[in-house]
């Protein structure tokens, strides 16, 4: 309970219904002051009792003369739910309760945690709160452990809200180092979580040859299989192209061929005696004409003799 007569400027507040009686929420920021009324008696004999009181809230804690509830500088510990009654009556059913929810900026990262490897390491994290107000971003950095020196912050020096884990690259093998972490909202950084992690030696080459082999006991071989497939249906397909390409090209010369032979036969029907090569080679003998005629008589398949006229 608390009681007493201090002045103050409360937060605006919203009503919810619940079970049928008005239950009021009020929303304040870390570390400011806080009137609360009390929804149905505005009076000086009024009863405030909190839900699993603790002390160090009861000090900062007073009732106004108007019923009201004041605390003194919020923090996380004043959130809860707060009832109000008429003082001085015994089993009064008149009362009303109103929860209080402390914002504040974000509470430790959970499950922080680091997987390092030789020259770089994965810093993992969870969610646990965001104190009341959406993370903005992330905060990451790291120094070598046990040497006090400067923190190094972790690129992108922003990490983006929906991220949970991040890698930092650059590192010495077999080297401690410490990292830490938080997160920021409106009301401004977070809670910082530390973690150390040591740093990998260099690979050996039975060390480096089980390191590629790593996961090789879960591929799938059905997936080789079917790759191995592609790529002999494509040589197939190739291999076929190629054949057809060379049959392609014989037929079209024989194709020739017999066009040519075509042509000769007409001439030896129409002439039994027609001899194309000795006709050749008498013309090549002759001596010509002044007018290039050729003197050689034709015999025709009527055995009429053509006598060629000289011009």
């Amino acid at each position: 309970m608390y009681k007493n007569g201090i002045s103050i400027v409360c937060l605006v507040v919203f009503f919810l219904e619940a079970n049928g009686a008005k239950l009021r929420e009020v929303s304040v920021d870390l570390g400011q002051n806080l009137t609360v009324p009390c929804p149905i008696h505005k009076t000086q004999d009024v009863m405030w009792v909190r839900e699993e009181e603790k002390e160090e809230g009861s000090q900062r804690m007073t009732v106004l003369e108007n019923g009201a509830l004041f605390i003194f500088a919020v923090d996380r510990n004043d959130s809860g739910n707060y009832t109000c009654s008429r003082e001085n009556i015994v089993n009064s059913d008149v009362r009303a309760t109103v929860k209080i929810t402390v914002k504040s900026p974000p509470p430790p990262l959970l499950n922080v945690s680091v997987r390092p490897s030789t020259i770089l390491a994965l810093i993992l994290w969870d969610v646990g709160g965001n104190g009341g107000y959406p993370i903005i971003n992330f905060t990451a950095q790291y120094r070598l452990a046990y040497a006090g020196g400067n923190w190094l912050p972790i690129s992108p020096n922003h990490i983006t809200p929906n991220s949970r884990q991040i890698e930092v690259y650059k590192l010495i093998p077999n080297t401690t180092y410490e990292f830490r972490i938080w997160a920021t909202n409106q009301l401004g950084r977070g809670e910082v979580t530390d973690v150390m992690g040591t740093t990998l030696d260099i690979y050996q080459e039975q060390e480096l040859a089980r390191h590629l082999l790593e996961g090789a006991d879960k591929f799938d071989t059905r997936v080789w299989a079917v790759a191995v497939g592609i790529v002999m249906g494509t040589l197939v397909l190739l291999a076929f192209g190629t054949c057809f390409l060379l049959y392609q090209e014989c037929r079209m010369a024989t194709v020739i061929e017999e066009q040519e032979i075509i042509e000769l036969v007409p001439n030896i029907i129409l002439n039994p005696g027609f001899d194309g090569n000795a006709q050749q080679q008498n013309e090549a003998n002759m001596p010509a004409d002044e007018n290039s005629n050729n003197e050689t008589p034709m015999r025709l398949n009527n055995n009429t003799v053509v006598q060629p006229r000289v011009v």
